[in-house]
């Protein structure tokens, strides 16, 4: 792809608020500006509903330095008819205990993802449907980090979730410098969306003839 100028220019000054515009503009989305204590984000309206992407920096003190870890998040808030949820992670010694506990490990029966991710889930067969899905998995496969959830309480850093409301949660510490990697990102999240409709998980919402 051919970048304009200004998103080259963007790159040299490590701001990439362009490519957010940029890729907001291409998909019929909006642009709004944060505030004080809350970043940029970026609206796109997808089967009535909005997915919401933004970036924000955690900054955490340990002794006398300070570290700031940047992510990225994308947030979908649905009406959910059979209260699906699900969590999928990637594996780590904390959630191999987290199975001696009695957390639900649901396998979609690809080695290579089984044994890479942990996912639990309210609704084994609509999830082993949803993430044997060929382009969901290999999109999730190709990612060094991610946390994806269907949750109804709040995300990991106390995002909000509207009453009676789930919200399908992503964040990763993936760099966005591209449109490509948010182009990637949101046919991920459209993929996952037409899955949960087809299966009675999202409620669409009715058009207005």
């Amino acid at each position: 792809m051919d970048l304009p100028n200004h998103i080259r220019n963007s790159f040299k000054r490590k701001d990439y608020r362009a490519v957010w515009k940029e890729f907001s503009d291409v998909y019929g989305g909006r642009y709004l500006l944060g505030s004080y204590d809350q970043e940029d984000r970026v609206e796109i309206n997808y089967r009535d509903h909005i997915i919401v992407f933004d970036h924000f920096k955690l900054y955490q003190v340990v002794g006398a330095q300070s570290h700031d870890t940047e992510f990225t998040r994308i947030r979908f808030e649905f009406k959910s008819p059979d209260n699906l949820r699900f969590r999928i992670i990637e594996q780590t010694l904390f959630d191999d205990i987290g199975k001696l506990f009695g957390l639900q490990d649901i396998r979609v029966g690809d080695k290579k993802f089984d044994f890479r991710f942990l996912i639990s889930g309210t609704d084994e067969y609509k999830v082993q449907t949803i993430f044997s899905q060929e382009k969901i998995k290999n999109f999730i496969l190709s990612q060094n980090d991610i946390l994806l959830q269907a949750l109804d309480g709040k995300g990991i850093y106390d995002e909000p979730v509207k009453e009676g409301y789930t919200m399908l949660y992503y964040i990763s510490e993936i760099k966005i410098r591209t449109i490509v990697q948010l182009e990637a990102l949101l046919t991920f999240y459209k993929l996952l969306i037409d899955e949960m409709i087809k299966l009675g998980s999202i409620n669409e919402i009715a058009r207005v003839k």
